[in-house]
């Protein structure tokens, strides 16, 4: 009963309700403080237009890093295309597809997470070699654009791992039940 309401709240928005949340998290606090624009402790809320978000990230990354995500969202729309189109070979006996099939799927389970991760080394460093090039240091509002697309990167490299590993997982057990 309780995991039901659980599936509920997560179906019917509250998930990107608590990311709704987080995100005028600040805004909400300087109302509740009653500063608008808290003046005296040098705080302001960035205007809607100017906030960071995933797409500003997507457009304001290098070429580089632009590659790495298209590759990384090609290979999990890959990953689930490979799977649609091998669901239905499994009780034929297609034994040469659907080992195909599988190899590619744990292409993309093996390769998801090292591509994720070097994409978001390369932005780090790249980052770093900024920072220790420009005086004075920049300051954190500077900085976290670079953060936000290695994060995204990370976030892209699990994602395509996961959804090969679903894939690859759920295509061996169907094949396990034909062969039984």
């Amino acid at each position: 009963m309780r995991r039901i309401g659980f599936k509920a709240k997560m179906m019917t928005g509250a998930l990107p309700g608590a990311l709704m949340l987080a995100a005028a998290g600040a805004a909400r606090a300087q109302a509740q403080a009653g500063c608008a624009g808290c003046a005296e402790d040098g705080l302001t809320v960035v205007p809607p237009a100017e906030r960071l978000h995933v797409g500003r990230v997507f457009a304001d990354a290098s070429i580089e890093m632009k590659l790495v995500f298209a590759i990384l969202l090609a290979s999990t729309a890959a990953a689930v295309v490979i799977w649609g189109l091998n669901l239905a070979k499994v009780g034929k006996g297609d034994a040469r597809a659907l080992a195909g099939a599988l190899g590619r799927l744990r292409i993309v389970r093996s390769g998801g997470a090292p591509l994720g991760a070097l994409g978001a080394s390369y932005v780090l460093f790249a980052g770093f070699m900024g920072i220790a090039n420009v005086r004075p240091t920049p300051s954190v509002a500077v900085l976290a654009p670079g953060w936000a697309e290695a994060a995204l990167a990370v976030m892209l490299g699990l994602l395509a791992t996961t959804v090969g590993v679903l894939c690859e997982r759920h295509l061996e057990a169907r094949i396990r039940r034909a062969a039984a």
